[in-house]
């Protein structure tokens, strides 16, 4: 890709939370985010197999065909299925609270011990279409080949990733449950798209970091470097990341083919100022960003730097 915007933040702040903030960077917080959206993915699945059903909703007119098998007994199963079938309707945040409400609404339906040949053969039919269909959204690749094996796919679902994409926007700013599930669309009808909520939210399309690298100079700063497809990470994105880590960052940014250069402070999640900026070419070829007029960076701590370089 060509349109890439390239980024640079300087961030100052107490040693314990930049400590916090390299897990972050690297990827390496587990994206309890995207547990719930796997949790969520397999609930839908068993509701469109008749797996589970709910005891009060009666239609879901995003997607008749949740409601296919009719409503349920009053079990704790089918009870929280209704539960689940609510936040969703409500396309809630997927916030600590709501994390947790996922979490243990999971357990509850019971559906995490149900292997794949233990489901009935209409159920698996089901099943199987909405896997197939929706293969490149929940499973996060496209696949040429036709061989897609629904009975992996559902228990892969149960196999919860413990690291995130290097610098995860969706770690800073929760993302919606009904965006997730619904992800390029065609799924839930009259409901956000993922790709278009995250633009709405994060300013860009895929919020996480690209060729990231980073440096730690002293216990109290970092320097960040990683570029974002098109545009930079929208402004209410870095003053979350600065209220967050209880911090100062400086961010430069620049996309060469439409000109967007600027530079943005804020501290502890206050936007403090902004400025136009400049791009030069490094020796390295790399572009170095300069505000105008020219402005000093205050000096970091002195230390032996680290430098250090994260894979997308």
């Amino acid at each position: 890709m060509s349109d890439w915007c390239h980024n640079r933040l300087e961030i100052t702040g107490k040693s314990a939370l930049i400590g916090i903030m390299e897990e972050w960077i690297t990827g390496e917080a587990v994206p309890l985010y995207r547990h719930a959206v796997m949790r969520s993915i397999k609930l839908f699945l068993a509701g469109c197999g008749g797996l589970l059903r709910p005891v009060k909703t009666e239609s879901f007119p995003p997607f008749p065909a949740l409601m296919q098998s009719g409503t349920g007994q009053g079990t704790p199963a089918n009870l929280a299925f209704d539960q689940w079938l609510d936040l969703l309707r409500r396309d809630v945040p997927l916030d600590g609270e709501n994390l947790r409400k996922i979490e243990r609404i999971y357990h509850q339906s019971g559906i995490d011990v149900i292997r794949w040949d233990n489901i009935p053969e209409v159920s698996r039919r089901h099943i199987a279409r909405l896997i197939e269909e929706r293969y490149a959204d929940w499973f996060g690749v496209a696949t040429l080949s036709r061989e897609i094996e629904p009975g992996q796919c559902w228990e892969r679902l149960s196999q919860l990733p413990e690291r995130a994409q290097p610098c995860d926007m969706l770690q800073i700013i929760p993302g919606r449950l009904a965006a997730e599930l619904n992800g390029s669309g065609g799924l839930l009808t009259g409901m956000s798209t993922a790709g278009s909520f995250y633009c709405r939210q994060y300013g860009m399309e895929w919020p996480a970091g690209h060729n990231v690298s980073w440096q730690r100079e002293g216990l109290s700063s970092i320097k960040l470097s990683f570029d974002s497809a098109w545009f930079p990470p929208a402004g209410e994105v870095i003053a979350a990341l600065s209220s967050t880590f209880d911090c100062e960052i400086r961010h430069w940014y620049s996309e060469p083919v439409h000109e967007l250069d600027g530079y943005d402070c804020y501290d502890r999640g206050e936007h403090v100022c902004s400025a136009e900026a400049t791009v030069d070419e490094l020796d390295d070829g790399r572009p170095g960003l300069h505000l105008v007029p020219a402005a000093e960076s205050d000096e970091f701590q002195a230390g032996m730097p680290v430098q250090r370089t994260a894979q997308a």
